[in-house]
C-alpha cells in the first residue's frame, strides 16, 4: 500500500493507509517512507511527479489556508468535495483568477 502524498494548508501530508485508523502524518519534500503514529502502520508514500511544480505554484498564494491540493481521486478530496486532481497549469489559471499571481 502506498500513502498518497497531498497539501493541505501549505503543507506536503499523507494519510495512513490501515483500514479504520485515519491518522495523517507530515511530510518531508520527497519523504519516501511512512510511519504513522496513531496505529504504527508504515508504508511508502506516493509523490505527483510534478510535486515541486505544484509546490511553486501553491507558495504564491499569501493565505497558507488556500495552498491546498489533492491527486485525482483522493478519497479525502471526494468525501469533503475538494477539488482534486488539478494540473499546474490548473492552479495557475486559479492563481490568476483570484489575483494572487
Amino acid at each position: 500500500m502506498f500513502a498518497r502524498a497531498y497539501i493541505n494548508h501549505g503543507r506536503w501530508i499523507a494519510g495512513c493507509e490501515r483500514r479504520y485508523c485515519n491518522g495523517a502524518e507530515r511530510l518531508e519534500p520527497r519523504q519516501v517512507q511512512i510511519h504513522c503514529a496513531s496505529c504504527h502502520w508504515e508504508g511508502f508514500v506516493q509523490w505527483p511527479p510534478d510535486a515541486d511544480a505544484i509546490w511553486e505554484v501553491l507558495q504564491e498564494r499569501p493565505v497558507p489556508h488556500t495552498r491546498n491540493w489533492f491527486p485525482s481521486g483522493h478519497e479525502l478530496a471526494l468525501r469533503s468535495g475538494c477539488l482534486h486532481g488539478q494540473s499546474v497549469a490548473d492552479l495557475v489559471a486559479e492563481n490568476h483568477e483570484y489575483g494572487t499571481a
